[in-house]
């Protein structure tokens, strides 16, 4: 009996040891990790998964317009006559927008998202138009060609108050920068050759002839009244 007791107290003490052991092992690996390094924290103002800074709005202007002057120049470049320009401009503002909005910028302005929501408006009237015009709707195409118009606006005097110079000045199909038509290689046929151009009519009416005209009587004097010759 004595024996039992004996060898109760010998395992609880032995238990006792083997967890203190078990605790002191995990103690020993908890503190270990402290030689690990630390992950790198993201700078300050770093966005996006590249860790990269935001642009401040002098940089993000310019990088903008560097953008926006191409993608202008190369609607304007579309030939207006082309069934299909209406869909390459759709295509080239969507990807102005695309590149525009991948641009990040440490400004959140009012004016700043008031031209991304306008130039957001024109891609989507564009691609309304680019359809009903492929659909042959000529109402619907109206209709939307008065949205583009519409956002046009919105965006160029956000735009203009942001200080873009390129971003928000848009170009139509065969229109240069200056406003004056592109060349589309359409020769322009030369004026008809009408053969010269006619004198005017000399209207001035001849001086009146005043000179009495010669004596046609031979050289012969004239009679006397007596029917002879005169000396």
């Amino acid at each position: 009996m004595e024996m039992d007791i004996y060898m109760r107290r010998r395992l609880v003490a032995l238990g006792g040891l083997v967890a203190f052991f078990i605790i002191f092992v995990l103690l020993v690996k908890s503190c270990g990790g402290d030689d690990d390094p630390a992950p790198l924290e993201p700078t300050g103002g770093a966005t996006g998964d590249g860790g990269t800074a935001p642009l401040t709005p002098d940089a993000f202007r310019e990088q903008a317009d560097a953008i926006c002057g191409p993608a202008n120049l190369a609607v304007g470049d579309l030939d207006p006559t082309d069934p299909s320009a209406v869909r390459q401009e759709f295509q080239i503002t969507r990807e102005e927008l695309t590149q525009l909005q991948a641009l990040e910028v440490d400004d959140n302005s009012r004016i700043l998202r008031r031209f991304f929501n306008a130039l957001e408006d024109v891609v989507g009237a564009l691609q309304d138009k680019a359809e009903a015009t492929q659909a042959g709707d000529v109402a619907a195409a109206d209709e939307a060609q008065l949205a583009i118009d519409t956002a046009e606006v919105e965006a160029r005097e956000a735009g203009e108050q942001y200080g873009f110079s390129d971003c928000g000045q848009f170009l139509d199909a065969g229109q240069a920068p200056d406003g004056a038509a592109t060349d589309t290689g359409t020769e322009t046929a030369p004026p008809a050759d009408t053969g010269g151009i006619a004198p005017p009519a000399d209207t001035t009416a001849p001086p009146a002839d005043t000179t009495a005209p010669p004596d046609d009587s031979g050289g012969v004097p004239p009679s006397d009244d007596t029917g002879g010759v005169a000396p």
